[in-house]
């Protein structure tokens, strides 16, 4: 097994990376003096990943929330719930799944190794029992009528729902009460063993361990370990999104205090994987921060004029060829907002980014995703990230300082859309 080590002089950081034969990819950054450790352990599937060749070859269409509900059942063990299990030892646990990731993650002090058998065990071991499932069901349904009275949740998979015509980003990450009824032990199987398989996969380990300790026991309890690469992930199909988005507003009376307005922008064809994914990614945020940020004019106008409360703020994510901007929070009005935000973007896209405002946002900008890097949690979710779209994070710090005003100008008016936004509103009931 060849180990690639990736060092950054920027960060003082270091990576070390080993692909098993199986085709896992085993990644540990040294943290020295560290007693906290941190291990994750993640696949590159998440619930748009709804239409797909099976590891059979027959395309199938899942129901919505699959890929939750299969994080879910992994929990529930031959030697009952995982999450019992990682608590006897000292060890906070959790799952993640997302749009386009799940992941398995715990963080520990002491019995480093006994957790990382746990964690290796129950993701590589899977028990799909009819009654386990039946029960996760319950829980599951619980869990999304929980969302349902979320007011954060509510709106932002309102504005996605109002943003996108077919794409599976408009359907919410754990599905409905009725999708996850026609989940079964089989459909489980058969979705585990497609993107569950190990060239999918990154165990991710952060901590102060011996690396080769560290790769000998990898190799001693991973079932997946020492197997041949044969197989791996099969095609997944995603349907063509239109241009237009499907509603341009909405909005849902619910029992808040004050009401709250999201808007959005959608665009088509960004770049699939690799550094131009990145720096499309990367540039983008950019832009948001020097129109949106807490530190621009507009936050500090908008502030002044009591518009907007201190959740205010824009982000950038992706999908699977789809790019999209939030922008919004609280206000106690929110037409008055929703008609100062389009006038700024339009002047924005007339007159452009002051240059002075832009280094100042670039300079911050680059000095708070160094500062994450104190973070275990954050160097182990985001290079498995990246690793995903085919980049190295350490990479992206110095492709963070290349980024010029031209192509932050050009990812604004490419991005801010005014025939492609769509907004969603919370009011009080």
């Amino acid at each position: 097994m060849k180990t690639e080590r990736t060092v950054s002089p920027t960060l003082q950081e270091e990576i070390l990376c080993t692909t098993l034969p199986s085709g896992l990819r085993v990644v540990y950054c040294p943290k020295p003096g560290f007693k906290k450790k941190y291990a994750s352990y993640s696949t590159f599937y998440g619930s748009v990943d709804n239409e797909f060749l099976g590891s059979d070859g027959e395309k199938l269409h899942v129901p919505d929330g699959i890929a939750h509900f299969l994080e879910h059942a992994l929990f529930e063990t031959e030697a009952g719930n995982v999450s019992d299990l990682f608590a006897q030892n000292g060890a906070y646990n959790n799952a993640v799944t997302s749009f386009t990731t799940t992941t398995y993650l715990f963080a520990s002090s002491d019995l480093f190794y006994e957790n990382l058998k746990l964690l290796i065990d129950f993701v590589e071991n899977p028990v799909f029992e009819a009654g386990k499932v039946d029960k996760e069901r319950g829980i599951i349904e619980q869990e999304i009528k929980g969302y349902q009275d979320s007011p954060f949740w509510v709106s932002y998979m309102g504005l996605l729902e109002n943003l996108f015509v077919h794409h599976p980003l408009r359907i919410d990450i754990a599905g409905t009460p009725e999708s996850i009824r026609e989940i079964t032990p089989e459909l489980l199987h058969r979705c585990y063993r497609t993107f569950y398989h190990p060239s999918n996969m990154m165990l991710f380990v952060v901590g102060d361990l011996e690396q080769n300790e560290l790769m000998d026991f990898v190799a001693a309890h991973s079932r997946t370990a020492n197997g041949a690469a044969t197989g791996g992930p099969q095609k997944r199909f995603y349907p063509e999104e239109p241009r237009e988005v499907k509603v341009p507003s909405s909005r849902k009376a619910m029992p808040v205090s004050m009401p709250k307005l999201l808007l959005g922008f959608k665009e088509l064809g960004i770049p699939a994987s690799g550094a131009e994914f990145v720096a499309w990614t990367l540039a983008s945020e950019l832009a948001l921060e020097v129109l949106f940020g807490r530190s621009s004019d507009t936050y500090r106008e908008l502030y002044e004029q009591q518009l907007i409360m201190d959740d205010f703020g824009a982000a950038y994510d992706v999908g699977p060829g789809i790019g999209y901007c939030t922008v919004g929070g609280e206000t106690p009005d929110p037409e008055r907002l929703l008609s100062v935000v389009l006038e700024r973007i339009q002047k924005w896209r007339r007159d452009g980014i002051d240059a002075a405002d832009f280094e100042r946002e670039k300079r911050r900008f680059l000095g708070s995703f160094i500062a994450t890097f104190n973070s275990l949690e954050y160097i182990a979710s985001y290079f498995t990230y990246y690793q995903f779209y085919e980049y190295d994070l350490f990479d992206a710090v110095d492709l963070l300082g290349k980024i010029r005003l031209d192509s932050v100008v050009e990812r604004m008016t490419s991005l801010l859309d005014i025939e492609r936004v769509a907004s969603f509103t919370i009011v009080p009931e």
